[in-house]
């Protein structure tokens, strides 16, 4: 078996040969998910093949990452813990974890595992290396073990992700990969405010781009902070300009992805007309005081810190921001969060990426009973999420510093986990009556805690406004439930398979090309640089990747 692996492995180790012919997604171009991986329309009758315990017991290998926290209490390991004990002794699935480390030397340890052919029998693999594995011919077809036995809660969670997820793990009209979905979507910026700063100056929330720009210009120009000084800024930016994608969104701008043309094809959002309206903007904003002389040297953490020197006074930011970093740079200023402005009639939406995390779960081929796979992520959904219990929340999710959470073999994230809380929590905080035991019972230990942080603090015994701002009325979840999600104010990178050939060899180059355009208009540079990197990025190499990209969109 190991001479055999290695033998289809070894003309496909290589990242540039392996991405040449791969194509994944299957989907039509409307965003539909190809047929193979299209639930069938009885769902119940489908998921009864899923046992409630194998017997006999399933036995398979895999290798794993760690998060760097505790994840042990004493006397248990990596293959003796709750997590581990829970599926032998209730769903008859044994995991030997053969190793288990940092993320980064996890990627590398697979790496030699696939190179000398001994590789686990399920495993997170990245997306290159979830490419070399399937053009290998190595990995099970997950297509009719998802149609048969993916659970609803597994369905609606893929389903949350959007789309691109799913086609990303599609290849040739078939499933081979079952993805880690992540939270990118639901965290897509909204903009954060200093409520005390627009209170001092007698301002209101922002509705358009103007507004928001008006805000930045008082808060650079009448002393917000009430010192006499001339020593705040507006806008929050740093060196990599990664910080104001959303600011960049408001004027249709889109840095760094793929996004559809008039014509239906893919093109580059960082080279089209609007970025160039976009950094004319922000130059004239540097100009004026609003922007941090000192942006180009500093990186997110910097920033961090110019919160907490109370120097700057908007943020754009996920819906979690009010966590951190905003709460713990400045505890006793509350930050207002509004919807992401736009320049003009059309609502801005917000970029994200392939919204997984990490890659993909891949089992073996011939591996028996790959379903098992997906019963682990479906217990893992009903323990870590849907769990109501204060006792099950402890076991198994986090207890006395230790992250119990982290040895669950498979794991997939909820897309809008964050964004639900401040919907479970609505009627609840609309009525005025504290909510009754049998209430509270039906809410996660996460969402009857937040609940009560949020009535102390209304109630000005508390003093920590960050749960509030995720998950109270004013906060960020509602705005991305209530706007967001019912306006789809979402902008994916079309782009969703590994970098093609010229990308593996140019893109780096080039991105350096325009981030360091980006910084030198910014800084007051002649805007005439910008038409010239449009050129010069089609000629390095941006039209090779085009034409690369589009062909790969041709063939979904």
């Amino acid at each position: 078996m190991n001479k055999t692996v290695a033998a289809a492995l070894a003309g496909v180790l290589s990242v540039t040969a392996a991405l040449a012919g791969c194509s994944s997604g299957s989907g039509d171009k409307a965003g539909n998910p190809g047929t193979a991986a299209t639930p069938p329309a009885d769902t119940k009758s489908a998921t009864k093949g899923l046992p409630d315990k194998f017997d006999p017991p399933v036995k398979l290998s895999t290798a794993s990452f760690n998060y760097g926290v505790p994840k042990f209490v004493q006397g248990d390991d990596v293959n003796n813990n709750p997590w581990s004990r829970y599926l032998k002794d209730t769903a008859g699935i044994e995991v030997n974890t053969i190793w288990d480390g940092p993320r980064k030397e996890l990627e590398q340890k697979l790496n030699l595992m696939m190179s000398s052919g001994d590789v686990p029998d399920f495993f997170l693999a990245t997306p290159e290396q979830f490419a070399q594995l399937n053009k290998a011919g190595l990995l099970e077809d997950m297509t009719q073990v998802y149609n048969q036995y993916a659970t609803d809660t597994i369905r609606q969670v893929m389903k949350d992700a959007g789309p691109e997820p799913m086609q990303a793990a599609t290849v040739g009209g078939k499933l081979m990969g079952i993805p880690f979905t992540g939270v990118a979507k639901e965290s897509v910026p909204v903009v954060w405010i200093r409520e005390d700063w627009m209170k001092a100056l007698g301002l209101s929330g922002p509705k358009t781009m103007a507004d928001l720009l008006a805000i930045s210009e008082a808060f650079t120009t009448k002393d917000p902070d009430g010192n006499g000084k001339n020593d705040t800024y507006g806008l929050a930016i740093d060196k990599d300009i990664g910080l104001i994608n959303g600011f960049l969104n408001g004027f249709h701008a889109y840095k760094g992805i793929w996004i559809k043309d008039k014509d239906g094809k893919l093109a580059y959002s960082s080279i089209q007309p609007e970025m160039k309206t976009a950094l004319a903007k922000l130059q004239d904003m540097y100009k004026a005081g609003q922007i941090d002389k000192e942006f180009g040297v500093k990186d997110a953490t910097k920033v961090n810190e110019s919160f907490g020197s109370n120097k700057l006074g908007i943020y754009y930011g996920s819906l979690t921001a009010g966590f951190a970093p905003l709460s713990t740079q400045t505890p006793k200023v509350r930050w207002l969060p509004f919807p992401a402005p736009s320049i003009d009639a059309a609502p801005a939406k917000l970029q994200y990426g392939l919204n997984i995390f990490s890659g993909f779960w891949v089992v073996k081929k011939g591996v028996k009973n790959p379903e098992a796979v997906l019963k682990m992520a479906d217990i893992w959904l009903q323990l870590f999420y849907l769990n109501t219990k204060d006792d099950v929340y402890g076991k198994y999710n986090d207890s006395n510093g230790i992250s119990h959470w982290t040895n669950a073999p498979v794991k997939i994230y909820k897309p809008f986990k964050n964004a639900e809380i401040s919907v479970h929590l609505e009627p609840l905080l609309k009525s005025s009556a504290k909510a009754d035991e049998a209430t509270l019972a039906k809410l996660t230990p996460e969402e009857r805690g937040e609940y009560a942080k949020i009535l102390e603090y209304r109630a000005g015994t508390g003093d920590s406004w960050k749960e509030g701002s995720r998950s109270d009325s004013w906060g960020a979840g509602p705005i991305i439930n209530n706007i967001y999600l019912k306006e789809d104010r979402f902008m994916p990178d079309q782009f969703i398979t590994v970098p093609t050939p010229t990308m593996v060899q140019k893109k780096a180059n080039l991105d350096k090309m325009e981030l360091e355009m980006m910084t030198k208009i910014v800084l007051g540079g002649p805007l005439d640089a910008f038409d010239t990197f449009v050129k010069d990025w089609k000629r390095l190499g941006g039209d090779d990747m085009t034409k690369e990209v589009n062909d790969w969109y041709a063939k979904k």
